[in-house]
């Protein structure tokens, strides 16, 4: 999501604050200092900057120029052609020439101090005043570039640095300067600071400087990290990594992104897109295999296009599976109306459903190994999970084959009875095959489920 400009500078504003008078009032973080070590050099410069600023503090002329600067700013970023762009720039520039006119030609007054800085003091004294300058112009590289001064002091409390980098970090990648809001947000997120978004601002600051790779790496990594330590993933991290795969046409990072987006992301609209990716990416699965993701994917409302209601009803097998069928024709879910097959699996639904649940109650207490998980998996269609449940299990116990389908089964037919806990502890036993991916989407579906 685009960062809204305003938003972001009055962020920084409430955040650092502005600088007092000096000799009268010392500037804000000075006041802590038992002395300002202000040299003979700077001190005419300081004290006409200071009044400058201290005297558009309640200039309404000031605070009007300042809101002209910032809304000329957001048309110049939100402009789309070149002619658009051009008249923002000309509103911007007569904006901040009014605010600079307004405080007594103070752009005049901070370059002609610049270079007669020479003590600690001087550079924070001054960072705080471009900071704040750059504030009233809507200017976000003339606040990196104060803050950056005020770090580069030495005189900010070791304690106090992440956050001062963070800010760095911020008002460079407002001015669109990546490369150094890379460096100053990787040295706020390394001292700790976390706050204000840091970590994703980070990463994005990859990913709209065309290094795509690089950032997705970064944030794949974060993600990682929190989800080992049990740590909530912030909605909206692992679906941005999913959209920049997508774009990369990267489809084996693709259905990584979408798996972690159905792990992390609760929102409606990104698991509908998240299962999308999933399911059109999966790796060489089997029909089988598939048959599973698209019941996943009909139980949490993400089967969104015909494509994907009629490629259920062909894997499904209603011949074989006329309750499945039925349950999922009446519930109508993006099937077209009046295709050959849904017409067909309607049908067959409506004429085998009562006589196919009959020979499966007849066969259940007899079956063993795969003709009890085959039960299983009719019973599941039917919407009887504990029958299924049971079903599984004994499958499983007298020599089904394929353990993993028989194991999975288990774990859906638990997740139907909202058994949660226990479902998540049979598809965690699938840890090997293609299995194992989708038993994470199905470990996130009942997460989710389970709240």
């Amino acid at each position: 999501m685009k960062r809204s400009v305003s938003h972001v500078a009055m962020a920084l504003a409430l955040t650092l604050g502005t600088a007092g008078a000096i000799g009268v009032a010392a500037p804000a973080y000075a006041q802590k200092q038992p002395k300002m070590e202000i040299s003979k050099e700077f001190q005419p410069h300081a004290v006409a900057i200071q009044e400058s600023v201290n005297g558009s503090a309640e200039n309404p002329q000031v605070a009007a120029g300042q809101q002209q600067a910032m809304d000329a700013l957001n048309k110049v970023l939100g402009a789309r052609d070149d002619a658009s762009r051009a008249a923002a720039q000309a509103e911007l520039d007569a904006a901040r020439a009014s605010v600079d006119q307004q405080m007594g030609g103070i752009l005049a007054k901070l370059n002609a101090g610049r270079p007669t800085l020479s003590t600690a003091d001087d550079k924070l004294f001054f960072g705080q005043m471009e900071q704040n300058v750059g504030q009233k112009m809507a200017d976000f590289a003339m606040q990196q570039s104060g803050i950056q001064l005020m770090i580069d002091s030495g005189k900010l409390p070791p304690e106090e640095l992440p956050k001062y980098h963070y800010f760095a970090g911020l008002s460079a990648f407002n001015s669109q300067n990546y490369a150094d809001a890379r460096t100053s947000l990787q040295k706020a997120v390394d001292g700790g600071y976390v706050d204000g978004g840091a970590e994703k601002m980070l990463v994005d600051s990859y990913l709209r400087d065309n290094m795509t790779a690089e950032g997705l790496t970064k944030l794949k990594s974060m993600i990682t990290a929190r989800m080992a330590a049990g740590q909530p993933v912030p909605e909206g991290w692992a679906f941005d990594g999913l959209a920049a795969s997508v774009n990369q046409n990267q489809r084996d990072q693709a259905f990584d992104w979408a798996l972690l987006t159905l792990q992390t992301d609760s929102r409606t609209q990104a698991r509908g897109q998240a299962y999308n990716i999933f399911e059109a990416y999966t790796p060489n699965y089997s029909d089988e295999e598939q048959l599973d993701v698209l019941r996943l994917m009909s139980r949490d409302n993400g089967i969104t296009e015909s494509r994907q209601a009629l490629t259920y009803l062909e894997l499904m097998q209603p011949l074989r599976r006329p309750g499945e069928a039925k349950t999922f024709t009446d519930k109508g879910t993006q099937l077209p109306a009046g295709h050959s097959m849904v017409t067909e699996a309607k049908r067959v639904g409506a004429e085998r459903y009562d006589s196919t649940l009959r020979e499966l109650n007849a066969d259940a207490p007899g079956a063993t190994g795969n003709g009890a998980v085959a039960i299983a998996d009719t019973y599941l269609g039917y919407g009887k999970a504990a029958e299924a449940e049971a079903a599984y299990r004994k499958g499983l116990e007298t020599g089904a084959a394929d353990k993993a389908k028989a194991q999975m089964g288990l774990g859906i037919a638990l997740a139907d009875q909202g058994k949660y806990a226990e479902a998540k502890q049979a598809f965690g036993q699938i840890t090997t095959g293609n299995r194992a991916s989708l038993a994470k989407a199905w470990i996130a579906y009942v997460d989710n489920k389970a709240g």
